[in-house]
This record gives C-alpha cells, structure tokens and sequence, in this order.
C-alpha cells in the first residue's frame, strides 16, 4: 500500500474501492517494479 501511495500517488481509498482481479494486477505490477528495482540497484552498486 505505502508503495502505492509513495511511487503512484494512489491513495488507499482509491485502492481499496478497486475489484479483486484489479487489485491482483496492481500488487504483480508493484512485485514486478521492486524486482526490477532490486536489479537495477545491484547493476550500479554491486552485489549479487
């Protein structure tokens, strides 16, 4: 939720009013952005 509010600008309101396969799609959109967060971090800094 925190990540939705603070990278999306959704409010919990606005998610919580959403339909269940919506809010499927969001929380893999969201798990799909921090991997490739994760990735890009580890690319310019190092690590595994």
């Amino acid at each position: 939720m925190y990540l939705l509010f603070r990278y999306k600008n959704m409010i919990p309101s606005d998610y919580k009013k959403l339909g269940h396969g919506e809010k499927q799609i969001i929380r893999q959109f969201m798990y799909q952005q921090i991997e490739d967060t994760s990735k890009e971090y580890k690319a310019m800094f190092g690590g595994e």
